[in-house]
């Protein structure tokens, strides 16, 4: 045969090639990929390296190679596809022309073999010749569309095995860049393709964000590629079950029946169309479906839905190999369904099955895997329920190694892993292990910064810590019963108030890196001040059409800039922390240098737990044993809950108050009065009372003449309650903390350790707000009542007040800046429904807490919040005191006068008058030579006088205000 005749031949050979792969994919009959595969490598075999076609041919040989890999998961296809595919790329010849498409093949197989092997170079050499191909293609044409869909599947690839968030969002640029450059009137097939890939995408990031917005959006993206899709199409099938996922998806997160029923329909639809013979493509199809199965049982609870998912499983599970990529995670799911149908029906054979399947999945997954992590938390979940169900200590052992090794596995969600390690966790802790069980609490606390992340909206943050529950408050109770008492301190201070822990953070004066590495330092800086501002951005994204909205494109822009300046703040305190001396630099504080916020007296952290409550006092006196240890034996978390309704019960009315009067509720067997000396008598002899008996001596002693003052750090049900006011009322042996030391607050020990205010012997700058007629809300007369009474005791010329319309939510703002001390008359509401929304009311709007969080005043000394509820906090959120007063030492406040419930109009005056007659007169010459806490002592005083006039036993006129800080 003449050289003619041969490239004829092998080009013939190689059409039909084309052909038979073409058939397959319609039909699925695997022996039309058998013939292609052969007439394709006698097609290159014809043809030499120099010839302008080889590279052609290699290239489709390469992607039939794939092809048979993804039907039979044989890892010897996908090598073999690799190799010739990179043949094709190294050819010199005139088919450079379409060097972006050689390239595009070669990187989809790296990807596919990453999916199987889960090496990490493969999807690393993916992204790199993708983006080659990328780079090769001609703008706006259909091939630099389909590299863009690629790389973005690569990028979602390396996001699902390293967790980088940086990455999900490259994925999504990447596919909105290709669903852009090919819409539906162009090429209706590579636009869907691309829709598809973004929608799947989006559905990931949901998994890990959980803002609801991606997986409405994927929702919606999803359906429109199936609108776009004629019946009859063979990608349809893939796509009607995406949209299946993605029901499923916003199920597992909203908990809407009619979710969960779409999917189930969706994915049933699915299977239907299914030509015979497509066992790989079904496959996929059966697992969703029996997903769906199982979260609907858990939902309704009804056994023929866990027999189905069952049934389904098991028949996915008998279609594929063991090598096939997908089939571990099958394994899973059908151990899931085992495991829960054993919980519903009790029948022992199930958690064997259960155990048995999930340790196949297991055994199945390379280390390093994305999923890894996952199946080792499933497995741990089925040994301890057998170790529940037979006492077995051997399934006790081996649920604590699979916990342990999934919490410490990198490649893992933060979720997975949080999760894993709080199971091994109460595991350990309820079975005798406390070493162990100090370890998992460790891990714990570890992998809340990553649920709770920096990257995200403080909102959002709020929503996980919501979720995360009283996980740090079990950790210090295990701590305290170990004997750990330093511990258990430290992970109270690293466990609360994070998400202002985080704002403090990003506020932190760097004078040591400034002086030995200022390019850092201003880095750092820029970053910070930057994080600040976007983590309370209130932009809401658009669900409309991506290629049509701008305010979408913005707000997905917003986020991905959100998230990169996270990722880039957590590089810079890496390369800060490898640097000598800077090893702990904005490091959790151990107990050595949080002790220095007792400087100004003992500071009480009470932890509240099921298991047990103890006290924590942090004081100066000696330094070898810092901490005391306190047991509220008399006390407990149902107690606190029980004292917290009961007052809720009294203060019961609206959550924001039209004046500042307040609502007292009729109660059946007691006055308002009686049941709240009830409450304050229980959180004397349960709670203060053993601490005072504790402290009183050694550690209060070194305060001089003046009275001592203590710091309540309450946490659980505990932090809502008025512990300042605790004592024995309405008896001839009255005993009361207020007659023996002066209180405040700290959501933080970190919150003391910040500089003191600086007050100045001459008068300070001083803004006064007072809104007497607020549009929309009820009068409040006696605001202005109250800066008249205040500016009796300040300079003329040092004291700014905002009257009425004067007070725009702007001009607040700006006059914060400006003065050193600044009071706020007018209504406060603490918003129930979303805490951020908490605000102070002025003339043209409310100023609210999300605000107060981008705000850092330099010069800021004093707040007194003289409006209602400006200390309430949010119920779900104990730990975090969500409230306008944090909100203001966040904003630089370092002490703050507020109120804990709504307060009366006429009483306000009386105690603002005592209170900066105190504070001014004693300018300089503080009780005790104190000069930090001058403020607490002066409110102290003004409250004091309140009492003596309204009657001690009207606890709710005199009781609500509290200091912050210092």
């Amino acid at each position: 045969m003449d050289a003619f005749d041969e490239d004829a031949k092998a080009y013939y050979l190689c059409d039909l090639g084309t052909s038979l792969s073409a058939r397959f994919e319609q039909l699925g009959d695997l022996s039309d990929l058998e013939k292609a595969i052969a007439v394709q490598q006698e097609a290159v075999d014809l043809t030499d390296d120099d010839h302008p076609e080889k590279a052609g041919y290699l290239s489709h040989l390469g992607l039939s190679f794939q092809r048979r890999f993804g039907q039979l998961g044989d890892l010897s296809d996908i090598d073999q596809a690799i190799v010739v595919l990179q043949q094709a790329v190294n050819l010199d010849s005139d088919a450079y022309d379409n060097m972006a498409n050689w390239l595009h093949n070669l990187g989809v197989s790296y990807n596919n073999r990453f999916r199987r092997l889960a090496e990490l170079s493969d999807v690393e050499e993916a992204i790199n010749v993708l983006q080659q191909a990328v780079n090769l293609s001609p703008e706006d044409s259909t091939t630099k569309a389909v590299c863009l869909n690629s790389l973005g599947n690569s990028f979602a690839h390396r996001f699902g095995q390293l967790g980088e968030i940086s990455d999900i969002d490259n994925a999504i640029d990447a596919m909105e860049q290709a669903a852009n450059l090919v819409p539906p009137s162009v090429n209706r097939a590579i636009a869907c393709k691309n829709l598809s890939s973004l929608g799947n995408c989006l559905q990931i990031r949901f998994e890990r964000l959980r803002e609801l917005n991606d997986i409405d959006k994927a929702i919606m993206v999803h359906q429109q590629v199936i609108d776009l899709t004629p019946d009859g199409h063979p990608a349809k099938v893939g796509h009607i079950s995406n949209l299946g996922v993605d029901f499923s998806t916003r199920f597992l997160h909203l908990g809407k029946l009619s979710d969960i029923d779409k999917a189930i329909a969706l994915h049933q639809q699915a299977i239907n169309l299914i030509p015979n013979g497509h066992y790989a493509f079904k496959f996929q199809h059966l697992q969703n479906i029996g997903i769906a199965f199982l979260n609907r049982f858990e939902q309704l609870g009804d056994v023929n839905d866990i027999d189905n998912s069952i049934k389904v499983m098991q028949q996915a599970i008998n279609l594929v190999p063991d090598g096939h990529p997908g089939k571990a995670s099958s394994l899973n799911t059908l151990g899931e369904s085992f495991h829960i149908r054993f919980q519903s029906l009790h029948d022992l054979s199930d958690i064997n099955n259960a155990v048995m399947r999930l340790q196949q999945a297991v055994t199945l997954t390379p280390d390093g895997h994305a999923d890894k992590g996952l199946y080792l938390y499933t497995l741990g979940l089925g040994f301890q329920t057998r170790f529940e169900q037979l006492s077995e200590v051997e399934s006790l052992a081996s649920a604590i190694n699979a916990y342990s090794q999934a919490a410490e596995n990198a490649s893992s969600s933060p979720l997975i892993r949080y999760s894993a390690a709080l199971d091994w966790a109460v595991l350990c802790s309820a079975n005798g292990t406390p070493s162990s069980a100090l370890e998992a609490y460790h891990m714990v606390l570890e992998m809340i910064p990553q649920r709770v992340w920096l990257g995200q909206t403080v909102s959002h943050r709020y929503k996980e810590l919501s979720n995360i529950g009283n996980v740090v408050n079990a950790a210090a109770a295990m701590a305290i019963s170990a004997g750990n008492l330093a511990l258990a301190l430290e992970w109270l201070e690293e466990g609360r108030g994070i998400v202002w822990g985080q704002i403090l953070q990003l506020q932190t004066p760097l004078d040591d890196l400034w002086a030995k590495y200022p390019d850092l330092a201003r880095n750092l800086q820029k970053v910070s001040i930057a994080l600040q501002t976007a983590g309370t951005s209130t932009i809401r994204p658009s669900l409309q059409n991506i290629d049509l909205e701008r305010p979408q494109l913005t707000a997905e822009q917003e986020g991905q800039t959100h998230r990169a300046l996270a990722a880039e703040h957590r590089m810079l305190l890496e390369q800060i922390r490898s640097l000598d001396g800077f090893e702990n630099f904005l490091q959790p504080k151990k107990v050595s240098q949080l002790v220095d916020a007792s400087t100004d007296g003992p500071v009480v952290i009470i932890n509240v737990h099921a298991s047990r409550c103890d006290a924590l006092v942090l004081h100066c006196y000696n330094p070898l044993e810092p901490i005391l240890h306190v047991p509220l034996q008399e006390f407990s978390v149902e107690q606190a809950e029980r004292l917290y309704k009961q007052l809720n019960v009294i203060l019961r009315g609206p959550s924001t108050s039209d004046n500042r009067k307040l609502m007292i509720a009729a109660i059946d067997t007691q006055t308002p009065g009686e049941l709240f000396q009830s409450i304050l008598g229980s959180l004397w002899s349960c709670v203060v009372q053993p601490i005072m008996l504790k402290i009183n001596g050694p550690v209060t002693s070194g305060l001089g003449d003046c009275m001592p003052h203590i710091t309540w750090c309450a946490t659980g049900p505990l932090a809502f309650l008025p512990l300042h006011a605790a004592g024995i009322y309405g008896t001839e042996e009255q005993m009361k903390i207020s007659d023996s030391v002066v209180s405040s607050y700290s959501p933080t020990l970190n919150n003391l350790l910040r500089p003191p205010p600086t007050y100045m012997e001459n008068s300070p700058k001083v803004l006064i707000v007072s809104q007497p007629n607020t549009p929309g809300q009820h009068p409040l007369y006696g605001t202005l009542t109250e800066a008249v009474v205040i500016m009796k005791h300040t300079s003329a010329e040092n004291t700014i007040h905002l009257n009425a319309s004067q007070a725009t939510v702007t001009k607040v703002l700006d006059e914060m800046n400006q003065n050193e001390w600044i009071h706020l008359a007018c209504h406060g509401i603490q918003n129930t429904h979303d805490s951020l929304r908490s605000a102070f009311a002025l003339h043209d709007g409310h100023l609210e807490l999300q605000s107060l969080m981008r705000t850092s005043l330099k010069n800021a000394q004093l707040a007194f919040l003289s409006a209602c509820q400006t200390a309430t906090g949010d119920e779900n959120l104990p730990e975090e005191a969500v409230h306008l007063a944090a909100g203001m030492l966040a904003a630089g406040f370092p002490s703050v006068v507020a109120t804990m419930w709504s307060i009366e109009d006429k009483d306000a005056p009386i105690v603002a008058e005592a209170f900066y007659s105190s504070l001014l007169r004693n300018m300089g010459n503080s009780e005790g030579n104190n000069e930090r806490l001058r403020v607490a002592y002066a409110l102290h005083k003004a409250v004091k006088q309140l009492c003596e006039k309204v009657g001690e036993k009207n606890f709710v006129k005199w009781v609500p205000y509290v200091h912050f800080g210092l």
